[in-house]
């Protein structure tokens, strides 16, 4: 990814906005190249679930409303979840009424492994600001914010109430006093503050829609995304050419040359 810390510009008119906090300006940008930056072992993107870059947006669409109508990828990092910030979507609709919602693959007590997704559909009627915890195992579930129906999952509370459970000093055993023996899992590894491994976007499953994700907003930054520009001749090195080819990226156009004439070489 290429980042800037050039301020955010306005949204453009007509944009619809998915938000799961108060709005604020992205302080940073960053480019998600697709699909390079998506983290292969992470897609959820199924037979008849589609995306592809359009301008500096992502267009995500399915077919129908079946199983395979899925759609959601995710980008690496490694944010403690209380420095998310306000993530959110920002999308355009050109068909369906459910949209994208955001997903962060969680790391709750801060072992390494992935122990759920918390998913956020500001959208979804009565979802306001709460985030669900899909894909999770018992341990984590009993320490939910809250519990009960009317959300993707039964396990559900706000980024900020999830990051208060799971800042690693939880008296998981309930006896008022926060020790070793309070270990999420049992696993005998000292549990510490929760860590987003990956952040994204779901459309499905079995969900028809058709949508654009003009730039998500996380952690303070404003993604936007394009594919990769690669050179195919040395020739095209010149008149600032190699300015523009991002992968590689080159200092000069004697660097663009030479990498032609050492693949040559090979």
């Amino acid at each position: 990814m290429r980042r800037s810390t050039a301020v955010a510009g306005a949204f453009a008119a007509g944009l619809t906005i998915l938000f799961t906090g108060p709005a604020a300006q992205a302080a940073a940008t960053d480019t998600v190249y697709v699909p390079e930056d998506f983290v292969t072992s992470l897609s959820q993107t199924r037979a008849t679930g589609h995306y592809e870059v359009v301008g500096t947006g992502l267009r995500v669409w399915t077919e129908s409303n079946k199983s395979t109508d899925k759609v959601a990828e995710y980008v690496a990092t490694t944010t403690p979840l209380a420095g998310v910030g306000s993530p959110r979507l920002n999308v355009t609709t050109t068909a369906g009424t459910i949209a994208p919602g955001f997903q962060l693959v969680v790391d709750l007590d801060g072992n390494g492994t992935k122990d759920g997704i918390l998913v956020g559909e500001p959208t979804a009627p009565g979802y306001g600001d709460n985030w669900w915890l899909a894909s999770s195992t018992l341990p984590f579930q009993r320490l939910a914010p809250h519990t009960g129906g009317g959300f993707g999952s039964p396990y559900y509370g706000t980024l900020a109430e999830w990051t208060a459970v799971f800042d690693g000093d939880t008296d998981v055993n309930g006896d008022g006093v926060v020790d070793a023996q309070d270990d999420i899992t049992a696993d005998g590894v000292d549990d510490k503050a929760a860590v987003v491994q990956a952040f994204g976007f779901s459309l499905g499953s079995g969900v028809y829609g058709d949508h654009t994700i003009t730039s998500m907003d996380f952690a303070g930054t404003r993604y936007t995304f394009a594919e990769h520009v690669r050179l195919s001749t040395k020739n095209q090195c010149k008149n600032g050419g190699w300015a523009t080819s991002t992968l590689p990226e080159f200092r000069n156009q004697g660097e663009c040359v030479a990498s032609f004439a050492k693949g040559a070489e090979r």
